[in-house]
């Protein structure tokens, strides 16, 4: 052994047998099997005096032992299977079992054959498609399982591109979104800069859960929409000479509309049911609230202090206590912020919001969509360039294309205001200290 080490000869000893099969044998027979073995499992032989005087030496062995017929043995199975990201490689080659012992340049030639056995689970039916038949021919055409595998990794490859570019659009439409300045002022506690977004996320969840009211008076028998008008131009009046807050005005009109929706009244109790959600949103929204004989004087003595305070339970009930409803009036104040604007801008939105109050065509468009269509067309009516910015497309969450059909409601109630009978707003928007915004003259139409 040590002579056919010096020549170069690499063995692979009975103790270091890899498949691990052979198990304890007599004594006699166990030397035939390793000595019958032995030659199977020679990797590589360098000259050729080695490879004869390893014959001599298994000849003679051979010659002083009984010969047992020789076990069937497996060949030598590798795997081979070099994965990157962008390619995987099968190689399969064809090999015949080992019938005898071979010089050095003969078992050079011999190929070693690529099976499943010992591939992943993930590959090993890719794997066996390629696997040769025992005979040594190759059956199936490797090229045709590598280009199929080609063409999938070509198509995978582009879905993932296109996916790639979706990605960096939605990045880079964050970024700019990133880039937009704050509208909110940390140094003023009273803007609450810290909670200002989660406010805003509550009214928008809450305007997602309460759709429009389109076509709600359609179970009213007893009054139409022209009558829900007048009375809504009135109440306008009433909180004006109270003087009470703005969101006042909002939240009356949005309770009323919404007890309008759900229950039947007669004629004679419409300014009963006005006055109560007055009450209400007083209450809620403003530091202080009309007292009930005040609502029942300015109402001519129609009703007594038992029916108001009736009514108010009635709607209190009906509404189920929620008088937290996003109001236009909300939404207004923070487009307005993203708008930047001025003075004049603000009261020209407020002026066209308001006018949609008494239209009972506004009420099927959502209040933030108003909102925005509104703060729209006044600054397209002052020539404000741009019309709509980034900034107010990220807070308004809309962009013109959405707010088109609204803003266009919004321009034609806006002409007729001048003629028509509820003028009460208009009058209202014509005082100085509201920068006579009724004035201005209303655009002939909107631009493309």
């Amino acid at each position: 052994m040590d002579s056919l080490a010096c020549e170069g000869i690499s063995l692979l000893m009975p103790g270091e047998f890899p498949l691990g099969f052979l198990q304890p044998f007599s004594k006699k027979g166990a030397e035939n099997v390793i000595w019958s073995a032995l030659g199977v499992f020679i990797l590589a032989f360098k000259g050729s005096k080695g490879s004869e005087r390893l014959e001599g030496l298994l000849g003679q062995a051979n010659s002083n032992t009984r010969v047992l017929p020789r076990i069937s043995v497996r060949p030598i199975l590798k795997s081979t299977l070099n994965t990157s990201e962008s390619q995987r490689t099968l190689k399969s080659k064809c090999a015949s079992g080992p019938k005898k012992l071979v010089s050095a340049t003969a078992t050079s030639s011999k190929t070693e054959k690529v099976v499943t056995s010992f591939l992943p689970e993930n590959v090993k039916h890719d794997s066996t498609q390629g696997e040769l038949p025992s005979d040594g021919k190759c059956s199936h055409s490797v090229s045709s399982t590598i280009s199929r595998r080609n063409s999938n990794r070509r198509r995978s490859y582009t879905s993932l591109l296109m996916t790639g570019s979706k990605l960096l659009e939605e990045r880079d439409e964050a970024m700019k979104q990133e880039e937009l300045p704050s509208i909110d002022d940390d140094c003023n506690q009273l803007e609450v800069s810290d909670y200002v977004d989660e406010i805003y996320q509550y009214y928008w969840v809450s305007e997602a859960q309460n759709p429009p009211l389109e076509n709600f008076m359609l179970i009213q028998a007893d009054i139409t929409p022209h009558m829900r008008g007048i009375l809504v131009n009135w109440l306008i009046e009433v909180h004006f000479k109270f003087e009470l807050m703005q969101e006042t005005l909002y939240l009356m009109v949005t309770l009323l509309d919404q007890y309008l929706s759900q229950v039947t009244i007669k004629k004679d109790e419409m300014q009963l049911v006005g006055l109560t959600a007055l009450l209400l949103a007083s209450k809620y929204e403003d530091f202080w609230h009309p007292r009930v004989k005040e609502l029942i004087s300015i109402s001519a003595e129609s009703y007594t202090r038992d029916q108001v305070l009736r009514m108010e339970k009635l709607m209190l009930k009906k509404l189920k206590f929620r008088l937290n409803a996003p109001t236009p009036y909300v939404f207004m104040l923070r487009f307005l912020k993203a708008a930047q604007s001025e003075p004049k801008l603000e009261h020209l939105a407020f002026y066209l919001i308001e006018l949609c109050l008494v239209e009972y065509e506004a009420s099927r468009f959502k209040p933030s969509l108003l909102c925005a269509a509104a703060l729209y067309v006044a600054r397209c009516t002052l020539q404000i360039t741009p019309a709509w910015t980034p900034l107010l497309c990220k807070h308004a969450r809309y962009d013109v294309s959405q707010i088109r059909d609204s803003a266009e409601m919004i321009l034609k109630v806006q002409k007729v205001a001048r003629v028509g009978r509820l003028k009460v707003t208009y009058e209202k928007y014509m005082r100085p200290d509201l920068s006579g915004v009724a004035a201005i003259k209303p655009l002939e139409r909107l631009p493309l």
